[in-house]
């Protein structure tokens, strides 16, 4: 029945002229999108030889590459109303498949900031400072 009510409200949808991508929750709007990672753990990473990793945002899941290569997936859970917003990663596919990943993140026009814990960690980040056991990165939005 589930399946069906949802079918049957991207139908609704479609015959109104709303996209899918319209109907992303406002939270999740300025994250949609693919980012390139420009800096990780305060070293810049942008024309480096080696693997280019992004993150690609679409609804409430995402999409992690490397060099093309999909390495992770998941949904995503934002709160904005927190100061930094917080963000849950929820790992379905990849080397943390089944556990969850807790950050803060920070979007300003086209550039994404984000600091997340080790997968399966049940604490927070609190701040964007390089710490052992964390992961800061910036990303741009590809255009």
């Amino acid at each position: 029945m589930r399946h069906f009510v949802s079918i049957a409200l991207v139908a609704l949808l479609a015959a109104a002229g709303v996209s899918a991508q319209d109907a992303v929750p406002k939270e999740l709007v300025p994250i949609q999108g693919t980012w390139i990672i420009t800096s990780a753990n305060g070293q810049d990473v942008t024309g480096q030889f080696g693997p280019a990793a992004a993150l690609a945002f679409t609804g409430n899941k995402y999409t992690g590459t490397i060099d093309g290569d999909v390495n992770e997936r998941g949904t995503i859970k934002l709160d904005t109303t927190k100061k930094p917003a917080t963000i849950d990663l929820n790992i379905v596919e990849g080397d943390d498949a089944g556990k969850l990943q807790l950050g803060v993140v920070e979007i300003t026009g086209d550039t994404l900031k984000m600091k997340l814990n080790t997968p399966g960690v049940a604490t927070r980040p609190t701040n964007f400072d390089v710490e052992d056991g964390t992961f800061v990165f910036t990303a741009k939005k590809k255009a």
